[in-house]
Formats: C-alpha cells, sequence, structure tokens
C-alpha cells in the first residue's frame, strides 16, 4: 500500500544500555481507575488497569507468514508475568458482531506449575480446546504484553482466520486471575485492518536505539485509509532505559 509521510519520531536513549522499541497501531485506550478503587495491604483482590491496546501485522512477505501481535499496556506494574493477571482477546475476524476467537495468557501447565506464561488460542465456534501458540513476550515489574498469534492458514496450524486487507474487531478484557477471577477492565470494539492500518512507521515496526543516542523513525499514514478502523495514533513499547514503558503518540 503506498503511504504518505506522516512526519517522523526522535527516539532518545539517555540510558547506558542498547534500548529497544516495538510500534504499534493504537487501537483503544481505558481511563485509570480511581485510586479509592484499587486493593490496600492485604486485601484479597487485584485490579487490573488497563491503559493502552495495540495491535500490528507482521506479513508473510516479511516474516515467512503473517502474524498478529496485540500489544497490552497497563497502570501499573506486575513482579512476574503469571499472575494476578490474565487478558483476553475476543477476535471477531469476520466483523459480524459475534466473536469467532479468544486469545489469552496462563501460566503453562497450571498453577504455579512451570513459571512460564504462554499464548493460547481457542476456537469459540468449534468449542475445541485451546491450543498454545508462543511464549507470552512480557517481563518482570513490567505493565507490558505482547501476544503474538498465527494470523491465517499461512503460518500452519491453528490460527485466527484473519486474511490481510480484511477489518477485523477484537476487544480487551482483564482479569484478576489470582484472587478472585473476577473481570476488572476492558477496552471494547476495536477495528483494524492488517496490510492498511491507518497509521505505521517505515520499515519494521521494532528496532533499537544505541546508548546515548537517538533515532529517527519516519511515521506514515495509508493513502486510503480503512474508515472503520478505531486507529488514532501509535503505540510504543520501551524494554530497557525506559522513565515509561509504554507511550502514546497521536496522529493527525
Amino acid at each position: 500500500m503506498k503511504t504518505k509521510d506522516g512526519g517522523s519520531l526522535k527516539l532518545l536513549n539517555l540510558g547506558v544500555e542498547t534500548g529497544d522499541y516495538d510500534v504499534f497501531s493504537l487501537t483503544g485506550q481505558s481511563p485509570r481507575i480511581p485510586r479509592d478503587e484499587l486493593p490496600g495491604a492485604g486485601d484479597n483482590f487485584a485490579i487490573v488497569d488497563l491503559q493502552s491496546v495495540g495491535v500490528r501485522h507482521l506479513p508473510a512477505a516479511v516474516f515467512g507468514a503473517d502474524y498478529l501481535e496485540f500489544a497490552i499496556s497497563t497502570f501499573g506494574q506486575r513482579v512476574h508475568p503469571n499472575y494476578p493477571a490474565e487478558f483476553d482477546v475476543y477476535i471477531d475476524y469476520n466483523n459480524d458482531g459475534t466473536p469467532d476467537y479468544v486469545v489469552f495468557n496462563t501460566e503453562n501447565g497450571g498453577f504455579s506449575a512451570s513459571g512460564q506464561n504462554v499464548v493460547f488460542i481457542a476456537n469459540l465456534t468449534t468449542g475445541g480446546a485451546a491450543t498454545a501458540v508462543f511464549f507470552t513476550d512480557a517481563d518482570l515489574d513490567s505493565g507490558n504484553v505482547i501476544f503474538t498469534v498465527p494470523m491465517n492458514a499461512s503460518a500452519g496450524g491453528i490460527n485466527v482466520g484473519v486474511a490481510p486487507g480484511t477489518t477485523f474487531g477484537f476487544s480487551v478484557f482483564a482479569f484478576d486471575n489470582y484472587f478472585t477471577g473476577a473481570q476488572t477492565d476492558a477496552v471494547e470494539n476495536m477495528l483494524f485492518t492488517p496490510g492498511n492500518a491507518r497509521f505505521g512507521v517505515a520499515g519494521d515496526p521494532f528496532g533499537t536505539v544505541t546508548p546515548r543516542s537517538f533515532a529517527t523513525v519516519p511515521v506514515t499514514s495509508a493513502t486510503v485509509p480503512d474508515a472503520k478502523s478505531t486507529e488514532t495514533g501509535l503505540l510504543l513499547m520501551y524494554r530497557r532505559n525506559a522513565v515509561l514503558e509504554s507511550e502514546v503518540i497521536r496522529v493527525k
């Protein structure tokens, strides 16, 4: 898809280690939950407070198969990716108003079994057992998480049935998976068209910035943007040397 210049981002790394960044299309946000609703010391419940949600398409021409990656950023950090947060991404691949798949994270093997956090896909139409597809991209003491899922048959095996160039709908729900199992937040009714993102960056949607230097990343916008997309800009996630782990960039 032809793009037009949408300006550029200047990413500055003031740290002493190489900094990694990931860029996603920003598709939804949620306001911060008031402090008086959050748990205090000794309270037997957790609040997983969603902040921003983004998505990006990794195309088969570059990555050998088509993949979707969902980025979820929360207010507040978690000591470990396993608990107390589960995120469920309900995908409506044909955008008919009924979810067809759910993508979620859970500990590999069950509670306290492995320490590994894994991304699963469940087909809501067939009702079959959920299948693990990738390890969750997450870290200790972090509020960021990235889910990678096979997009269609190009990746083989289980996938979420989304075709390039086709708008799909999705919603993200956050759960306390340690104390209560209750849903604590949601960002719903988002829309995205892989292969025709309203906003993106030139080249790979990830990279590094060497210590004490900056990188310039050109921002692109679709020549014919999808009118149904809920994109409002870019969601940037940072892995090291970051005062902020995530940052929202509004694009006009």
